[in-house]
């Protein structure tokens, strides 16, 4: 590309760019208000107001599920201590990137409920900077996000978790870190209830046979990490990684933007 080319696609980008973002403003991911003009420009996803709202995930944390802990003592938190009582985790160890506060919380409802996917942009971006070191040393052949049901992908029009693979791995690519997204690896066979509304228990039971793997699509795969928007009891994980695990994948992994605190 010749220096004048460059510059003509410079200038037809900040153009196009401009009036998306007058046509299209940007909003908070937090507090949902629209940001001020230009902020499309400089890739600003949050407020003045809000930028201190989100409460990344820092050391000590959990080494399993990455759940922020209390003391540097602990391996484990409190809710995979009772898991390991009851059984073995299908899945070596997973990772967020802040915690399920409040003001995360809204930001997640905003994304499932009013149809903003492109609040995981930041989110996907972010958790590629963060977690680049990360995705490097586990060796992982792919992403997998967790699939939704084809009812609520025709009332949502996207899977969030899709979604946020995809930025992700694009994220990841500009450093020349190739991780592909499959979302043709497992599907959704039953359409769950909501189940951040279930007891532990009940979220076991309604998970029963509601995934289905492809294994023929598994034949070169030995390692995945699955992509979710939110860690909660561990239950979905927990069955998508034993389904996997009894169809041949020797290491699985999962990242999500937030992870609940001990319950």
């Amino acid at each position: 590309m010749t220096k004048l080319s460059f510059i003509i696609e410079y200038c037809m980008n900040y153009i196009k760019n401009k009036i998306l973002d007058f046509i299209f403003p940007k909003r908070c991911i937090i507090c949902d208000d629209v940001l001020p003009f230009g902020s499309g420009l400089t890739n600003e996803f949050i407020c003045e107001n809000c930028k201190d709202k989100i409460e990344f995930i820092k050391e000590p944390t959990c080494k399993k599920c990455g759940a922020a802990i209390d003391d540097f003592e602990e391996l484990l938190c409190v809710r995979c201590k009772k898991n390991y009582e009851k059984h073995e985790s299908s899945y070596e160890y997973g990772f967020g990137l802040c915690r399920y506060n409040e003001y995360v919380k809204e930001s997640m409802h905003h994304i499932k409920y009013s149809n903003r996917k492109e609040y995981l942009e930041f989110y996907g971006r972010l958790i590629a900077r963060v977690y680049e070191d990360r995705f490097l040393e586990m060796g992982v052949d792919c992403f997998l996000p967790v699939p939704i049901h084809k009812k609520r992908f025709k009332e949502r029009n996207y899977n969030q978790a899709e979604v946020l693979a995809k930025y992700i791995s694009d994220e990841l690519k500009k450093n020349n870190v190739n991780i592909a997204v499959r979302n043709d690896l497992m599907y959704r066979y039953k359409n769950t209830k909501v189940l951040n509304k279930l007891m532990e228990s009940e979220r076991k039971n309604e998970l029963k046979n509601s995934f289905i793997v492809n294994e023929e699509k598994l034949c070169d795969i030995k390692s995945i990490c699955i992509v979710d928007d939110i860690y909660t009891t561990g239950s979905t994980i927990e069955t998508i990684a034993m389904l996997l695990k009894k169809s041949g994948i020797s290491k699985i992994y999962f990242v999500c933007i937030c992870i609940v605190d001990n319950l």
